[in-house]
């Protein structure tokens, strides 16, 4: 049994477990970014006290309080999790402190999934290498081959901007990428995307490691702004909704696969999902699309 430990602030608690939890297991700077913002609030709302004067009317004020700013309920969620997070760091520890077990939880929120078919996804693609004012041959060439492979193979925008030149190998349509928690993911591409990526690598001629630069000759690594321009700029060229961007690629990658009766467990790997239940929310797009099936097709009984 861990023998009770001197009182620490709650900016200290944050600082170690930050320490001893995040760094130590090399996560990744977004948590790092998500844990230092979740701490400057917390401790903003109920002071840097000791962690033994915390209790649960000061938390769930500090729930309230976000309520009241009207903040998304599933972001309300994550800065609770994060919480009792490093709450149970401090009772494992044997830090005097209330019970991490205490803090409730709310359930997630249903987001509704924004994803596109694939006559959307096509005419995106096509668009992407139409000739337009201020998007030059490599350009256009580097659009569609970056569109085309977050459809064909679900990644995420970051992962996509990651990636180097060697990680796609000739006449292979498999690569590995360091996905989000620095986890190790497979990724597959079709060979349409495969040729749309060797014909854009045919336009380069520099030696830089990045799979997309921002432009031929000169290097630069796209970032995750660039290609959410072009997404959105591909939209609107082909005059489709405003709200689709990056994501939406992935969104509509897991959905296509639902869709056409794919093993949720082998998309939940694909995507690099934790937790299947993220991987599930995909096939309520699919019901529906049975419901509707149904709707239009069944023949109802009549009264008696």
């Amino acid at each position: 049994m861990t023998s009770q430990k001197d009182d620490i602030t709650l900016s200290e608690a944050f600082d170690n477990y930050l320490n001893d939890v995040i760094i130590y297991q090399n996560q990744s700077s977004r948590t790092i970014e998500m844990h230092n913002l979740v701490k400057k609030r917390f401790v903003d709302f109920a002071g840097d006290i000791p962690v033994s004067e915390l209790n649960f009317a000061t938390i769930r004020g500090w729930r309230d309080q976000m309520a009241g700013e009207h903040m998304k309920a599933n972001t309300i969620r994550g800065y609770l999790v994060k919480v009792r997070v490093v709450v149970k760091y401090l009772n494992i520890n044997g830090y005097k402190c209330i019970n991490a077990e205490t803090i409730g939880i709310p359930k997630r929120e249903t987001v509704p999934v924004d994803c596109l078919d694939f006559d959307e996804i096509e005419l995106l693609v096509r668009t992407a290498f139409m000739k337009s004012v201020g998007y030059s041959k490599f350009k256009r060439y580097r659009n569609r081959a970056m569109l085309a492979l977050l459809f064909s193979s679900g990644l995420r925008v970051g992962e996509l901007c990651s990636l180097n030149v060697c990680q796609i190998k000739p006449g292979e349509n498999t690569f590995t990428i360091i996905g989000k928690g620095d986890k190790e993911r497979l990724c597959f591409m079709d060979d349409q995307t495969h040729a749309f990526i060797d014909e854009y690598l045919a336009l380069r001629d520099d030696n830089e490691r990045a799979l997309f630069v921002a432009e031929n000759n000169k290097g630069a690594r796209v970032h995750k702004g660039v290609v959410e321009m072009v997404v959105k700029n591909c939209a609107k060229r082909a005059g489709l909704r405003s709200t689709i961007h990056p994501h939406t690629f992935r969104h509509s990658f897991a959905t296509n696969l639902i869709k056409n009766n794919a093993n949720v467990v082998s998309i939940k790997e694909m995507l690099g999902h934790e937790n299947i239940q993220t991987t599930m929310t995909y096939t309520h797009l699919a019901n529906e699309d049975l419901l509707r099936a149904y709707n239009q097709s069944h023949t109802a009984l009549s009264a008696v």
